[in-house]
């Protein structure tokens, strides 16, 4: 492996999503990680295949009640086909044992192996640090290694190595019609890597060259057409920016932009923006990169989701694909929107798919307490914040992709609970 340099309480659902539908065949690296864990991926009886998004649990091997609680109600309500962790599972600023280590991941994963769902992840930028220090001389490579083998304990376990690229952890997975029959969607996994130089990670040019080969050999097997694909990584690309107006001063509903490139101004949701919120800068690289580029020419890629901004729960299209946030799941960070989101495929229709955003207030049912700082110690929470809630009171949206290729939005407000 090649390493890198280190350096709204308001629920939102349905909202359509334009792609591009055709069956396909497997390729070899979702094969060996179906096939590997004996478990395979397909749409169900009426035609739906649902994905639990779960991003920055980010806890320890003594989770708080909170996370574990919008995990298993999580999965109870909703019944996903798959659950993805989108990366910082777990967190370990500080040294940390190996087996403390693993028991912290074997903490979120055992709901999810009680109930035999399958599951993917990604790694963030912090799942590795604790286990980098001095005491045990780990390179970030085997941290992930040795995480990833903790992950694979389980039999629902979809994760695999992947091929000799940069990281750990890039790879996809392919999802049969509900016959069984054949291949009609896809799923790219990506590690964007924690850090570069004096920034955040982004996914290297040799994955970048997998990607692109795989995504050859997936529409090679389609008959020379895209194979409908969403994709999954820890840190955003910078063209999530592209989303948002800017302003030279601070104003009220903007923050401030994060990363070298954007913190010289203040963003605002454009009208780009059609469900969630930017309630802080995202955090991408530092340095402008080709991964969304890539999707462009590619053009398999219909959406991709994104965690480490952990208030954010953005969605909108840029260049005709949608970016989306997913609000962090942990309480041991900082955070003030927290939940999960569920994306949903539909068979008949794969030009199109759904998404919502699931509340922690929805999800729990009760109010938590802030108090997380003085429990964990926890360097890196924040309890001062803009707010800067966009997206107003939008209870549902439904975009439905016109014969001429036009996205037309219907709104709904959600009614008021008794």
């Amino acid at each position: 492996m090649k390493l890198l340099k280190k350096a709204a309480a308001i629920l939102l659902s349905g909202t359509m999503l334009a792609a591009m539908a055709a069956p396909c065949t497997a390729v070899a690296a979702a094969k060996e990680s179906t096939e590997g864990s004996k478990m395979e991926l397909k749409f169900d009886n009426n035609g739906e295949f649902k994905i639990l998004l779960l991003s920055d649990t980010q806890d320890t091997d003594e989770p708080q009640k909170e996370m574990l609680d919008i995990i298993n109600n999580t999965l109870n309500s909703q019944n996903p086909d798959l659950v993805i962790f989108l990366g910082d599972n777990t967190c370990w600023f500080k040294g940390v044992t190996k087996e403390k280590a693993a028991t912290a991941i074997r903490k979120i994963i055992e709901p999810v192996a009680e109930k035999g769902i399958p599951f993917a992840m990604v790694y963030g930028n912090h799942d590795h640090e604790g286990l980098c220090d001095e005491n045990n001389k780990m390179t970030e490579e085997e941290a992930k290694e040795f995480m990833l083998s903790v992950y694979q304990e389980f039999p629902n376990c979809l994760a695999i190595e992947g091929e000799e690229l940069t990281g750990v952890g890039t790879y996809n997975l392919l999802i049969k019609d509900s016959k069984g029959t054949k291949n009609i969607f896809n799923l790219w996994l990506m590690d964007s890597n924690p850090y570069y130089e004096n920034g955040y990670g982004f996914v290297q040019p040799d994955q970048q060259e997998w990607y692109i080969e795989t995504s050859n050999k997936l529409k090679e097997a389609n008959g020379g057409t895209p194979l409908p694909s969403l994709l999954f990584q820890h840190i955003a690309v910078p063209e999530v920016y592209q989303l948002a107006d800017s302003s030279d001063n601070p104003k009220a509903g903007y923050v401030h932009g994060n990363t070298a490139m954007f913190r010289d101004k203040y963003w605002k949701a454009s009208s780009k923006v059609i469900q969630g919120s930017f309630q802080e800068g995202p955090c991408p690289a530092d340095v402008q990169h080709d991964q969304f580029k890539t999707w462009k020419e590619q053009g398999d890629v219909i959406g991709a989701f994104f965690g480490h901004d952990h208030p954010n729960d953005y969605l909108g299209m840029v260049d005709g694909i949608y970016l989306g946030a997913v609000p962090a799941a942990g309480y041991y960070s900082y955070g003030w929107n927290h939940g999960a989101r569920t994306v949903t495929l539909h068979e008949n229709d794969l030009k199109n798919f759904s998404t919502e955003i699931l509340r922690a207030e929805d999800i729990l049912g009760y109010k938590v307490k802030p108090a997380y700082k003085d429990k964990h110690g926890y360097a890196e929470y924040k309890n001062k914040f803009i707010p800067g809630v966009i997206g107003g009171s939008i209870g549902a949206v439904v975009l439905a992709a016109a014969a001429a290729g036009i996205i037309t939005a219907v709104v709904k407000k959600k009614k008021k609970s008794k």
